[in-house]
């Protein structure tokens, strides 16, 4: 048996398992034509964290704010800010409840800033660390390309909260949010 197959087929099972468990942590309900999906407050704030964690860390790692160049450092600052302040924005409008309706202005308008900004993240930080490590090798850059991996992980899983049309994770590894989360504090604690 070709060992890729069999790692392919475990993390699609492991992938299919995450989306299951994401659709049983925010829920969707429908009343005649009105969709109502419901977050969870926790894992918005936890991801966005975790993100922010990541693209902060990430644009002081020496390789990786040389390969970004001045103007888009610059830019990866701003999106930093801006998500700190989408974060808190959210964490304003969900006050003190455990899950919050999407379909509340508020909270849809944070949330949006949120998916906007991760996806930034994700345009300017992590395709750098992935495509300018690829020639490098230490333990700093295999520790930005997991912390990467996992920042894509999140930002996905935050996409799949509203996607109504169902999880689509790009990245295979980790599929525990939990694990990516960790993953981030370990490279943020490396790097800090």
């Amino acid at each position: 048996m070709n060992p890729n197959i069999s790692r392919r087929s475990l993390l699609r099972a492991g992938a299919g398992t995450l989306a299951a468990g994401l659709l049983a942590a925010c829920t969707t309900t429908k009343s005649g034509t009105v969709t109502t999906i419901t977050l969870n407050v926790a894992e918005v704030v936890d991801y966005g964290n975790a993100i922010l964690s990541f693209g902060s860390t990430a644009i002081n790692v020496s390789f990786v704010a040389s390969a970004m160049g001045t103007a888009n450092l610059a830019l990866a600052n701003t999106v930093i800010a801006s998500l700190k302040s989408a974060l808190a924005a959210f964490q304003s409008a969900a006050g003190s409840s455990t899950s919050v309706s999407y379909d509340s202005a508020s909270v849809k308008a944070a949330f949006d800033s949120i998916l906007a900004d991760g996806e930034k993240v994700d345009t300017l930080i992590v395709s750098v660390i992935v495509g300018t490590a690829t020639n490098l090798s230490s333990s700093v850059v295999s520790e930005a390309k997991t912390a990467a991996g996992a920042a894509e992980t999140l930002i996905d899983l935050l996409k799949a909260m509203v996607d109504m049309s169902g999880p689509r994770l790009r990245a295979v590894s980790p599929v525990d949010p939990n694990a990516a989360i960790g993953q981030i504090a370990v490279f943020a604690a490396s790097q800090g």
